[in-house]
């Protein structure tokens, strides 16, 4: 995965990016909430000057699944 990906990921969760993979998520890391899930959604449409749509929000729950989700949208690791 793309090392700034990962920088955005642990800088909204505040966890060193050594604890993160691909499938961290809200069900393997308790300070993955639902609020910290819509800031870093927001943060990585900042970044990334990318729009999620809501469906795509509800539905990736992981590390990997927004890395994939970047990925489908042009944005290459």
């Amino acid at each position: 995965m793309i090392t700034s990906f990962l920088t955005v990921v642990s800088g909204v969760l505040n966890i060193p990016i050594e604890q993160l993979n691909e499938q961290t998520g809200p069900a393997t890391l308790g300070e993955w909430t639902s609020l910290k899930h819509i800031q870093l959604v927001a943060a990585l449409e900042d970044a990334y000057h990318v729009h999620f749509s809501p469906r795509e929000v509800r539905s990736v729950r992981t590390v990997g699944g927004f890395h994939d989700l970047l990925s489908s949208k042009g944005i290459a690791s």
